[in-house]
């Protein structure tokens, strides 16, 4: 058999088994084998890209569905329509910080010329052990009455020790409770044994009441101490 024939038939071999497996785009070009043209097949292989199954694609499909926790919107698509997020958790707002104050000027505008709500003062300085094992009391304190109370602190400095000693500040930590009307209503140490006293005072400016003991004169008919509610707000 000539080389002429066998170069052919291997060339058919060959289209045979490319057909079968890849899709391939056929295109004809010439060759010369020896002193004779022939027509030689060129396979250019043409596969198309992986799809996704359909699994996946239904996956895909619930994830872009589903509500995430950055998305504000108080609808949920659902089939034939959408449904309220009723129980969608908000996130909450965060806590009003404390104003620092480190002069006498920003003291009597901040603090003494307020008339709209309750001031708190916290005095401390930064070396003092007692303030910082009490200043997570007093932060939990000012997220809870936040921002209905307003909240300063007035750390202990050489720039501010004027002001600490001309307020008669005797230790550390200590407090005082401006009110928008009567100014200055209370001083107390706010440690962490005397703390609870000290929120339990500030709980009843808040409230705007206070509980009133009268000894044995002013008791009723059974002699026992009569418990009254005045009101100072």
């Amino acid at each position: 058999m000539s080389v002429k024939y066998i170069s052919i038939l291997s060339t058919i071999l060959l289209m045979s088994l490319a057909e079968a497996f890849v899709p391939c785009d056929i295109s004809s070009t010439r060759i010369s084998v020896g002193r004779h043209n022939t027509h030689r097949q060129r396979l250019n292989a043409v596969a198309d890209p992986p799809s996704i199954p359909a699994d996946d694609k239904e996956k895909n499909k619930r994830k872009k569905d589903l509500p995430s926790d950055d998305d504000d919107s108080d609808w949920t698509p659902t089939k034939g329509g959408f449904i309220a997020n009723l129980t969608t958790k908000r996130k909450a707002a965060p806590a009003e910080r404390a104003l620092t104050v480190d002069n006498i000027q920003d003291y009597k505008a901040e603090v003494v010329d307020e008339k709209e709500r309750l001031v708190v003062v916290r005095f401390y300085a930064s070396w003092c052990r007692s303030c910082k094992a009490s200043e997570p009391l007093f932060k939990k304190l000012m997220n809870t009455h936040s921002p209905d109370l307003k909240f300063v602190q007035v750390p202990l400095t050489k720039e501010t020790a004027y002001l600490h000693e001309g307020l008669g500040v005797p230790s550390f930590p200590f407090a005082h409770i401006y009110h928008p009307d009567a100014g200055l209503v209370e001083e107390m140490k706010i440690s962490k044994p005397y703390f609870r006293e000290f929120k339990d005072c500030l709980n009843s400016y808040a409230v705007g009441s206070c509980e009133l003991a009268y000894d044995d004169d002013a008791s009723g008919a059974s002699g026992s101490p009569v418990e009254s509610i005045g009101d100072f707000q």
